[in-house]
């Protein structure tokens, strides 16, 4: 499974460069803050199981949220370097060369990801480039290997389809309210996400579909 992550990290930065289920937060999980002091002091639960279940999802999403922004990078400057070349044979070279920087500096930090971190890694990519792991794989490689790669995905419960959508999966909520707090902290950097919510809208809509 950790090569099967790798290999797919390799293939997503080369060329342009888990998952807590939603059940395991349950509607009376939830501390309602308002906006005010939503990144104030440290999330705290009422209940001991809960209060686990963030703090373990809250180290996941900080594990991995590094390696999706280094994704959304370096899709950004591929993309832009490869328009200036003239030729497929520029190209070809510029990703090879780009292969070999990633396989000497992150091939044994990939993996050691867990299948859980990379199903969270799958939706931070979503969240910080717009396009699914599935979609990046497709436009970057060719569709049969997209095809085939989430089909092996999907031998690890995994899908590279899988999006991000913190409007209506508990989870992503979660992941959501995590990454902004985390980064208002300082401690994690900040990156201008492709996909953009506004945080209270979240909130009320979370709270109005807990409700029904």
């Amino acid at each position: 499974m950790k090569h099967y992550i790798t290999f797919f990290l390799f293939s997503l930065f080369t060329i342009h460069y888990s998952l807590l289920s939603a059940q395991d937060f349950h509607e009376n999980d939830t501390i309602y803050l308002s906006e005010v002091n939503l990144f104030g002091r440290e999330r705290s639960f009422g209940d001991t199981d809960a209060q686990k279940r963030y703090l373990l999802l809250r180290s996941r999403v900080k594990r991995v949220y590094p390696y999706a922004k280094m994704a959304a990078d370096r899709l950004y400057t591929m993309e832009r370097t490869m328009d200036t070349m003239q030729n497929k044979q520029q190209r070809k070279v510029y990703v090879k060369r780009t292969q070999r920087y990633i396989e000497d500096h992150f091939t044994d930090e990939l993996k050691k990801l867990s299948r859980s971190q990379g199903r969270i890694l799958i939706k931070l990519i979503h969240r910080q480039t717009g396009r699914t792991a599935y979609e990046l794989v497709k436009e970057l490689r060719n569709g049969w290997n997209a095809y085939w790669y989430n089909k092996t995905a999907w031998l690890y419960d995994l899908s590279l389809k899988k999006g991000y959508d913190p409007m209506n999966i508990e989870e992503d909520y979660w992941i959501e309210e995590i990454v902004l707090r985390a980064i208002s902290n300082g401690e994690l950097e900040d990156q201008t996400p492709a996909l953009q919510y506004d945080f209270s809208e979240l909130t009320e809509h979370r709270r109005k579909r807990l409700a029904n």
